[in-house]
């Protein structure tokens, strides 16, 4: 055999080995992204997208929604609100003003509960607090504490995460700006399981109905429900069966500080809460789901936490690129907010239809099969995760 015969099949070898190692992985991490222990359950009648509006910007946040306005606050502008009805038909820009000269806006975050709104910032720290008929703020705390969430409970009381002079590690708490030496923490409610930092990490919700704090740990299958006075009502489990935090914690020692030594398995990314429901985007894929459709879309799982149950799991499309990165629900209305775009879904009676359905791939239609499963199979269904 010559020289150039021999470099050719080796070249062929090589690339053939290659491949074969790529394909074996591809079919390994696909079966991977199937192997889950959980099924989700999708209604026959799922919500859909009723409205759909391009903001032209991307740096939106939610900062509350009450009596069909949605209130938009502005990661460049913090001064600046933008207000669109709940049809996304009409939008008008509010310019708030402080009583102050200035401020250092190093991650600052207005929250508007009508008659009341609040411009925060837990990093510097300041709270100011004005009302929705003038749109003028002014600083109702001399010294605050320091906090990297935060949620409006009432016109005078706040719910914080912050980190424990204590412990050093985060705790959740109230805070009164009516008495200004009122700061109330808990050290029970946030379970340490690595580092009480980053293994304890989660989305702080307050449900204004129920009068609730809700809390969803990132990392692990659960969320945390307690009263006013941080008592624990409810340690809930979402789905899936992540129940230890898979992260792995280093320390930069010049600056004596934590950091995340490897990329870390997210369970929830985000949550909000409504009513007796909690509303999760998971970023976990079910077993059975269809890979194509959970590649362009969100999925959001819906729990009632009264009966202490998983209810029913519905999508949220993709505009483009851009997947859903936050969300709010007000009443029957799902708010999204994805790249440049707001969204809502119309939830209406849903809740009180359970009628879970089996959603698999079997081609690009993603048919739908089994309709006619009988109550007892429908309900194991649901319940499995118990």
């Amino acid at each position: 055999m010559s020289t150039k015969k021999l470099y050719v099949s080796l070249l062929a070898c090589i690339i053939g080995s290659i491949g074969f190692i790529s394909l074996l992985f591809a079919f390994t991490h696909k079966e991977l992204e199937r192997d889950m222990s959980f099924r989700r359950g999708f209604l026959y009648d799922t919500p859909k997208k009723t409205h759909e509006l391009d903001l032209e910007y991307n740096g939106y946040y939610i900062a509350g929604a009450a009596k069909g306005q949605i209130y938009l606050g502005n990661t460049q502008s913090p001064l600046y609100l933008t207000v669109v009805d709940t049809a996304l038909q009409n939008k008008q820009q509010i310019h708030f003003t402080i009583d102050r000269d200035s401020l250092p806006f190093r991650s600052p975050k207005v929250r508007v509960i009508p008659p009341h709104f609040f411009l925060m910032d837990g990093t510097v720290p300041y709270i100011l607090r004005g009302c929705t008929n003038d749109w003028k703020a002014y600083s109702v705390m001399e010294d605050p504490p320091y906090f990297n969430s935060v949620q409006v409970m009432d016109s005078v009381t706040l719910a914080i995460r912050t980190v424990s002079n204590k412990t050093n590690e985060f705790a959740l708490g109230t805070v009164s700006i009516a008495d200004s030496t009122k700061t109330t923490l808990s050290y029970e409610l946030l379970q340490k399981q690595v580092d009480g930092i980053f293994d304890v990490d989660g989305t702080l919700q307050y449900n204004e109905q129920r009068k609730q704090l809700v809390y969803t740990y990132r990392y692990r299958n659960q969320y945390i429900v307690a009263n006013d006075s941080l008592q624990l009502q409810l340690l809930g489990k979402t789905i899936d069966t992540i129940s230890q935090a898979q992260i792995k914690v280093g320390t930069i020692v010049s600056k004596k500080q934590k950091k995340m030594a490897a990329p870390a398995l997210m369970v929830n990314r985000y949550c909000a809460s409504s009513g007796n429901y909690l509303f999760v985007n998971s970023n976990l894929l079910g077993n059975k789901e269809p890979l194509v459709l959970w590649q362009k879309s969100a999925v959001i799982d819906v729990y009632d936490m009264v009966e202490n149950r998983y209810e029913f799991s519905f999508y949220v499309e993709d505009i483009g690129k851009h997947k859903l990165k936050t969300f709010h629900v007000l009443h029957d209305t799902f708010i999204g907010l994805i790249g440049n775009h707001i969204v809502t879904y119309q939830l209406g009676d849903r809740f009180k239809k359970r009628q879970p359905l089996v959603m698999t791939a079997q081609n690009s239609n993603t048919k739908i099969q089994d309709k006619k499963l009988n109550s007892n199979i429908q309900k194991k269904q649901l319940l499995e995760y118990q």
